[in-house]
């Protein structure tokens, strides 16, 4: 899941939520091993809910849809005594179509499973505050309570901010803070994109998402809950700035099986144990992608498919991802959205209100693009993508978020390629829709964020806590998201300016070269014409 989507209005995540979580929930749940299959479908099938709520905090959370499908999902079988414990994650999808996540850990030594409901989608933090209950828990009770109540209770941080929760009786604190709106998943921070990275080859990688693009029926399989459950999650946050649409199922429990011989588009994690009770016949033309053994079976080809020029530079670039660490996997694949579908403002209308063409949009796109993207504009996901572009638009006229910002740079470089060395006339190589999403407003929003990080970086230098190294990881933190904004910035102004000087040398101005100006002189009238020649 990616991060950089929440709070984007027409996803499938929440907004507006209140609490950092929704309920914790502790189950005793029965193991069998995976090498004794029958033994574990036939207790499958002799019982409904497998997995017992011990205990649940607050303890007023009565929805029991939702508990019903956590007891539900949170059974997995583990092979053997080497995988006692353990984390994963899985989604819930409730009848409003929004995601809820659970984070779980596992430990079969004392047959418990410690499950945590939130609407936020933030892994690191909440397997991290997993960690730090199950050390409170073998200490103490009474700091075990206090921090699970302290943590409910907590202001969820709005972007730029932090929460701090006191662990037990010590000096420590639990550092609540939303994940950067301009950060991709990074390796290793991100859990998810880092078990994807080291089960996936990069070709598997790129036939992967060229599937998902294709909104096939996938199946991911593992021996591991947590490898194949990250692999999915990964997987769909790969595909920003858009999310796929269709049945989306981390983890898949063998009462749920049915869902894999279904006709309709699917992204499935499925346990070895649960797949090997079909037979491969039933499951048509479905992908699977086995994690343990790195197979990929598919009987398309979707990567021919996409512009081979593309496809040609993604993979050169996924072939140096073992020296590159950080957002370098990530960053690959954005820019290959943003070669696509970057433009997509050549296709937006403004009529009695925004709509999008897809004729006006093709017509401006390369011929070798067209063929792929005639057939991708009617997805699901990239008609999804499309209208939450326009609700944005509408809401406020500045869209402001990491593929934008690419975008831009894209487009700048561009510029630069083929109006550098030849000294071409500037052309723009796309419309501006004024004042929708000026160069403009661009320029004065990263102005506005600029003074904000400004005054952040002021009082954290002021605080009691300036010697603090959490301190310190917050002020890197914002000197990273200002070398964004500053790049971003100075893109825009870069484009503000040639947009300028071609506007007015359209109506006539001529360009005085700093060489050439003169404060003694006058500057001479335009042969055959009254107008003033422009001096900067």
């Amino acid at each position: 899941m990616s991060q950089n989507l929440a709070g984007i209005p027409g996803t499938r995540l929440h907004v507006d939520v209140e609490n950092m979580f929704e309920c914790y929930c502790e189950l005793n749940c029965p193991t069998f091993a995976t090498n004794n299959n029958q033994n574990y479908n036939n207790q499958n099938q002799n019982n409904q809910n497998l997995a017992t709520i011990t205990a649940k905090y607050p303890t007023n959370f009565r929805d029991d849809k939702i508990l019903k499908m956590v007891q539900l999902f949170a059974f997995i079988p583990c092979e053997s005594e080497s995988d006692a414990v353990g984390t994963f994650s899985f989604v819930l999808t409730a009848e409003d179509f929004l995601w809820r996540f659970c984070f779980c850990r596992y430990n079969l030594d004392v047959n418990s499973i410690m499950v945590i409901l939130s609407r936020l989608p933030w892994h690191d933090t909440f397997f991290k505050m997993l960690s730090t209950l199950t050390d409170l828990k073998g200490r103490n009770s009474n700091e075990f309570n206090s921090f699970l109540t302290s943590c409910y209770k907590a202001k969820v941080p709005t972007r730029g901010e932090m929460t701090l929760v006191a662990i037990g009786g010590s000096r420590r604190v639990f550092a609540l803070e939303q994940p950067s709106f301009y950060k991709l998943p990074a390796i290793p921070d991100n859990h998810n994109l880092t078990v994807f990275y080291q089960s996936a080859t990069p070709k598997n990688m790129l036939a992967l998402i060229a599937s998902l693009m294709q909104e096939r029926r996938i199946i991911i399989t593992s021996s591991k809950p947590d490898r194949h459950s990250a692999c999915v999650q990964a997987a769909n946050a790969l595909l920003y700035p858009m999310e796929w649409q269709h049945i989306f199922i981390p983890i898949l429990p063998m009462q749920l099986r049915d869902y894999l011989m279904g006709p309709m588009p699917y992204l499935i994690g499925v346990h070895t144990s649960v797949l090997d009770t079909i037979c491969r016949g039933e499951l048509g033309d479905a992908i699977i992608f086995n994690c343990d053994l790195g197979t990929y079976e598919s009987c398309r080809d979707d990567v021919q498919l996409l512009p081979k020029h593309i496809v040609l530079d993604v993979k050169n670039d996924l072939r140096q991802a073992h020296q590159k660490r950080g957002e370098y996997i990530s960053y690959v694949f954005l820019v290959m959205m943003v070669r696509l579908l970057g433009h997509y403002r050549d296709g937006i209308k403004f009529e009695s209100d925004a709509i999008f063409s897809e004729a006006a949009f093709l017509s401006k796109r390369h011929p070798s693009k067209r063929k792929f993207l005639r057939t991708f504009l009617y997805t699901s996901m990239c008609v999804h993508f499309v209208a939450t572009r326009l609700s944005m638009l509408r809401q406020e006229p500045v869209i402001w978020d990491r593929f934008e910002m690419e975008c831009a740079l894209h487009s700048q470089h561009k510029k630069r390629r083929c109006c550098g060395r030849s000294k071409k006339k500037f052309k723009e190589t796309n419309e501006i829709y004024l004042p929708l999403n000026s160069f403009q407003n661009q320029l004065f929003k990263c102005l506005e964020v600029t003074e904000s990080i400004k005054l952040e970086l002021e009082r954290l230098r002021k605080s009691k806590e300036y010697e603090n190294a959490k301190t310190h990881a917050d002020m890197r933190e914002l000197f990273e998201s200002l070398r964004h904004i500053l790049v971003y910035g100075s893109s825009a102004y870069s484009s503000l300016q040639a947009q300028n000087a071609e506007e007015l040398k359209n109506l006539g101005y001529t360009e005085i070269h700093a060489k050439s100006r003169s404060t003694d002189m006058a500057i001479p009238e335009k042969m055959g014409s009254s107008k003033t020649r422009y001096s900067g």
